[in-house]
């Protein structure tokens, strides 16, 4: 078995643009020590068997961690610490999801999507940043869903005080004019603008502390069809059409892809890039701008100080 020299760790690793990415890494490089990192045990030892066998690299594990709990993050952080593996070199924020049937909370009553899609992957990257070796990279999924100007379908974020889009009772009263499906999609799309505004602040942040790692904000496009967990919670009506009849979209609109297609671009980008690009968006393997209201600094230093306070963290690195 080739010996791995550097360990990149994948959120929601153990299926849809997770899983992908790291079959694209396993395949290339074995240099690299995989981590799929997932909520349930089983499924990501299921997944990391069939890389295994895919790909024929040995060099892929599997870990537990639920991005809904701040207790989880730290369990996650303290065995990865101790395991035996090659060097933290990269973490790529993958794992997301989308409630449009009510109103859910995370264990530390949190509401759920704001909970798992930035601020579990916000207390993650905080606490493994240290651990990152030079010309390093952290790699944050967000979406074209954070762009109205976009025009994917989806509601425009609706960005509030954190304090209010953390809170279910608080997000619920300021959403209270939407129904329970755009209520859902509102908070998705506002959960990938902070994708965005954490992926900001992190870069400039790392450069002002003379860290040798890049911050990259990816987005992977409309992933419809059964191979992604974002349909989960839908009208079965609703989730027939994910499944069936959006992914015929990608022949007609460049924005519509495959799990491959996007978890191949991923995987390039963290074997390609160079680690001084930082602070930037990528629409599959193109550098473009994200929306006007990403770049809004006072928003990314208001979402970085609540989020850093609400998980006991400093908010210097």
């Amino acid at each position: 078995m080739n010996k791995a020299r550097k360990t990149v760790i994948i959120t929601g690793g153990n299926t849809g643009l997770g899983y992908e990415c790291a079959k694209v890494i396993a395949k290339a490089n074995k240099d690299w020590q995989i981590v799929l990192a997932s909520r349930n045990k089983e499924r990501v030892n299921l997944a990391t068997q069939e890389l295994i066998q895919t790909t024929g690299n040995q060099n892929i594990s599997g870990m537990v961690v639920d991005l809904a709990s701040i207790s989880s993050i730290h369990d996650f952080v303290h065995q990865f610490i101790e395991a035996d593996l090659p060097p933290l070199h990269s973490i790529i924020c993958n794992a997301g999801l989308q409630f449009v049937n009510g109103t859910q909370a995370t264990v530390d009553g949190i509401e759920g999507t704001f909970g798992v899609n930035h601020l579990g992957h916000f207390l993650l990257v905080r606490l493994l940043l240290d651990h990152i070796q030079d010309q390093g990279s952290i790699f944050v999924v967000s979406s074209d869903t954070h762009d109205p100007l976009m025009k994917t379908g989806m509601p425009a974020p609706v960005y509030l005080h954190p304090s209010i889009m953390a809170n279910p009772q608080k997000s619920d009263e300021s959403l209270a004019n939407l129904s329970s499906l755009n209520r859902g999609q509102t908070r998705y799309t506002t959960s990938k603008l902070c994708n965005l505004y954490f992926s900001y602040e992190l870069a400039r942040r790392i450069e002002k502390a003379n860290r040798l790692i890049s911050v990259v904000a990816f987005n992977p496009g409309m992933m419809p069809g059964r191979g992604s967990s974002l349909s989960r919670d839908y009208h079965p009506l609703l989730k027939f059409m994910w499944n069936n009849v959006l992914p015929l979209m990608r022949f007609f609109r460049s924005s519509v892809r495959t799990p491959q297609q996007s978890g191949s671009d991923l995987a390039n980008l963290l074997l390609n890039q160079p680690y001084s690009t930082s602070g930037v968006y990528f629409d599959g393997s193109k550098e473009i701008p994200s929306s006007k209201e990403s770049y809004d600094i006072n928003r990314a230093k208001e979402l970085w100080t609540w989020s850093s306070n609400i998980v006991g963290l400093n908010k210097n690195i």
